[in-house]
């Protein structure tokens, strides 16, 4: 998808403004106000205040083609949101929209604002981004900016972990616990700032320079009728808090029943990714939860250990070159992955003949979401288990389609079920049809993504091409007509990767030994 163009006034046009002005620069994982200690540093400054926001192309043009519309739907409705709060008092002003390059579009508001300082969420998304803040700053010294930066997406401070380790980087998961206790506990969530602490701050009216407006749907090149407001998961600060208000009693009053889990929406991971909700402020509640009740002592401990795990995963990604990519990732054990475009347009539309992973594939497609465990069993499926496809396709499928991709957790997991890294000794086996059968055992999941099968038999769901032609007639689905054939076979194809993984093990042990 080319990413349109939107109209705006050049920069250079606009007559440079006296006053001393603090530059607050919301990113794609900062929209928020709250647990912002760089948005509190600019608004608490006693300069006058611009927010700012940044649409750079390189989000829509790094990969195939672009995020989905339910991504940007997502996006779009986030920075809505933090445009109203930045609307209301006590700051009353407004987010400047520009697109393109930051390295061309903040020297000219240097210039054209006479900014003093520049403030903004440092990036933990890659090594190259890390890279990229170093420019901006260096940048910034040239114009005579002060540039001030936190990290605010995680929990840690990723250089307090390296400190605490002699400069190395934990690279098992592991050792990255095994650290923790020597840096101590996470910061506590800082609140938005206190209104009355703005009196003294000179905040830019919203009438003053109108810039840019956020962008829509239309503009980015999507079909007319596609709206905001029309997915499960509105973006945005306010729905996040609302969301976090309600999480622990909605996720403890869950039944064990699969089926529940799989079509719950309640998750909170869109709004960490896109920073419309502060992990910490997350944690913070949740050890707060923990103290009402047995289950939620239990969901503290279940949720803190994904936390960790996504602590761990940005950490090790933020100082890894490359951590996306299987080429030139130290950390990435270098297979011989089949190329086969086949089977991997069969995976990316949910058209393998597999009920279960078709249904889970379709799922991410329709609502930018799935389980963990639904994850895994597609991811598995791709690779390691019976296709053979390289794990970077999977995960740019992710980056794609999820509302909650976040490169170095997605790298990471990715790894872990293609045994390609961060491998556990044990290796599971995800048939799809067992585990369909495990989860979705009336299959009420695979009726509702894989409609086609909706009159099928419970005894048949899992496996349609096992029914008899006459079940087939009378469910009004003819396998390999109306619903394909599988398009691997699950026994000649898993025995072939079995193989395989033994010699993965080699490796694997070679690399990292007994200790993961």
């Amino acid at each position: 998808m080319a990413f349109a163009h939107i109209p705006q006034r050049v920069l250079g046009q606009q007559p440079q403004e006296n006053l001393a002005t603090v530059v607050h620069w919301f990113r794609i994982d900062s929209l928020r106000l709250h647990d912002n200690p760089a948005f509190n540093y600019a608004v608490t400054s006693g300069l006058r205040f611009k927010a700012i926001f940044i649409v750079d192309p390189w989000f829509n043009a790094s990969y195939n083609n672009g995020p989905s519309v339910n991504v940007w739907r997502f996006y779009l409705e986030s920075l809505h949101d933090l445009n109203d709060k930045l609307q209301k008092r006590p700051y009353q002003t407004r987010l400047n929209v520009f697109v393109g390059q930051p390295t061309a579009i903040l020297p000219a508001l240097f210039s054209r604002w006479n900014v003093s300082k520049l403030t903004f969420q440092a990036t933990q998304v890659s090594y190259e981004s890390k890279q990229h803040d170093e420019i901006i700053q260096r940048m910034a010294m040239e114009h005579s900016v002060v540039c001030a930066s936190f990290f605010a997406h995680t929990l840690y401070n990723p250089n307090d972990i390296l400190t605490c380790n002699n400069g190395r980087v934990p690279v098992s998961y592991k050792e990255f616990r095994r650290l923790l206790p020597i840096v101590g506990c996470p910061q506590e969530p800082i609140p938005e700032p206190n209104p009355l602490s703005l009196l003294l701050s000179y905040v830019a009216p919203g009438t003053s320079i109108a810039e840019g407006e956020i962008p829509t749907l239309q503009s980015l090149g999507f079909a007319p009728n596609e709206k905001l407001y029309t997915n499960h998961w509105v973006g945005g600060e306010t729905e996040a808090l609302s969301r976090l208000s309600k999480f622990g009693s909605h996720r403890t009053s869950l039944s064990d029943d699969p089926i529940e889990w799989l079509m719950n929406k309640d998750s909170l991971s869109p709004y960490i990714r896109f920073g419309c909700l502060s992990v910490r402020q997350l944690f913070s509640q949740l050890r707060q939860f923990a103290f009402t009740s047995v289950k939620g002592q239990a969901l503290f401990e279940e949720l803190t250990k994904n936390l960790l795990l996504r602590e761990f995963a940005f950490h090790v990604g933020y100082f890894t070159p490359n951590f996306d990519q299987m080429k030139g990732n130290a950390l990435c054990i270098q297979l011989p992955w089949d190329d086969n475009e086949q089977y991997l347009e069969a995976w990316r539309q949910g058209q393998t003949g597999f009920p279960w992973i078709d249904a889970i594939i379709r799922q991410c497609r329709q609502e930018g979401w799935a389980h963990f465990l639904a994850r895994q069993s597609i991811a598995v499926f791709s690779t390691r288990g019976y296709m053979w496809l390289s794990w970077v396709l999977g995960k740019d499928f992710f980056q794609e389609f999820m509302l909650d991709f976040e490169q170095p957790l997605s790298s990471v997991c990715w790894m872990q079920s293609s045994c390609s890294g961060f491998f556990c000794n044990q290796i599971e086996s995800y048939n799809p049809c067992v585990i369909g059968k495990q989860m979705d055992m009336e299959g009420q999941y695979i009726k509702t993504y894989v409609p086609e099968l909706q009159d099928f038999p419970v005894e048949y769901i899992h496996q349609p091409w096992k029914a008899p032609q006459y079940i087939q007639e009378e469910a009004g689905c003819i396998i390999g007509v109306d619903y394909p054939k599988p398009v691997v076979d699950v026994c000649n194809q898993e025995e072939l990767c079995c193989k395989r993984i033994q010699a993965i093990m080699t490796a694997l042990y070679e690399m990292y030994g007994t200790n993961q």
